[in-house]
This record gives C-alpha cells, structure tokens and sequence, in this order.
C-alpha cells in the first residue's frame, strides 16, 4: 500500500485520533490511480465515497448549455468528493476529472458509517466534509469582483495552480473566457 502519512496527518488535524484509530481507518482505504482525463465521478453517477488526493490533482466541474464550469481544484492533501451525491446518495450534477496523473486512497460510506457505530470519535470526520462544498466566497466574488480583481485574489490564495491547471480551465473557475484571462494577465504583468 502507498504512504498514508499524509492522510493520517490530515485526520489527526480535525481530530486527536489514536495510532489504533487511524490504523482502523486506513485498513479500509483503497489506492487507486487515475490517468490524466480519468473520472473520480461522473455526472448521473452516485458518489460512495470520500478520497485523498495522495499524488496529481483533480477538478470539479459542471457543464451548462454553453460551456463547462469549473467549481473548485483539489490538489495533493485534499479530501476530494462530491458532497452532495455522497451525503444524500443522489447521482451526481457534476464531473471530477482527474487534471494530471494522480493517486488518491479512498474510504467507502458505508466504511465510513461502520467506523462511526464502532467509535463516536469517528464522527469528528464530518470536519473534512467542510473544505469539499464550493464556497460561497467563490459565487460572490464571480458576480461582484471584476475580472482583474478575481485573479488577483486567485494569485494570492492559491499562486500554484496558475501553472498547474490549463488555462482554459482557470478562466472556467474565473467565471472569464480565456480570452478574457490573456487580457487580464497582460495588463497585471
């Protein structure tokens, strides 16, 4: 199995858990790969599980009549999952398309129930469903931000994924064309 240093790490972050709790969470983690263009979920798919990005990246979109929406990134040492299908166990509205090569373990719900009858602690993991919903920052600044503004704001929160995600797919998350990104780019440099 991969290192799971880094899930466990994550874990003990929303909780204080012991060596044994951890064991037992990770005894039901799954490793899996996933090529560039591969899906974690797929629009009409029901989400059964949470995943931790272990390696690569991912993104969640959404496709309208007109073009697809990029919702949110998830890089390495992020819980990745479409809230929403997972909790209501409803097939899903969006996409989460593997962006490069990646790496993540994943734990079933129903693992994740069992754990929770067998120990209250594990309830605490209800904390990593938080960072997986998109935030309502992001709808407000699409609507009340200008375009220079939103990549501004972008470029100090999250400088990396500037050169890491397709540029198409920033201006997708921008709520910009790309065109629109080049122009905004050109004048900030």
């Amino acid at each position: 199995m991969n290192d799971l240093a880094e899930l466990k790490k994550s874990l003990v972050q929303c909780h204080p858990f012991s060596e044994v709790q951890l064991a037992m969470f990770t005894d039901k983690v799954s490793v899996q790969k996933f090529l560039k263009k591969d899906f974690l979920v797929k629009k009409n798919q029901v989400c059964t599980s949470l995943s931790f990005i272990l390696a690569g990246s991912f993104r969640l979109y959404a496709e309208t009549e007109l073009r697809e929406l990029t919702l949110k990134f998830f890089t390495e040492g992020c819980w990745v999952s479409d809230i929403e299908s997972l909790l209501v166990q409803k097939p899903s509205n969006v996409f989460i398309e593997a962006s490069q090569d990646s790496i993540v373990g994943s734990i079933s719900l129903d693992d994740i129930h069992n754990l929770m009858d067998l120990h209250p602690c594990f309830s605490m993991l209800n904390s990593l469903l938080a960072n997986l919903s998109v935030s309502t920052e992001q709808m407000i600044a699409l609507t009340s931000m200008n375009p220079d503004d939103r990549y501004k704001d972008l470029l100090s929160k999250k400088p990396d994924w500037i050169n890491r995600f397709p540029q198409m797919q920033i201006a997708s998350y921008l709520g910009i064309t790309p065109e629109t990104l080049s122009r905004v780019r050109a004048r900030l440099v």
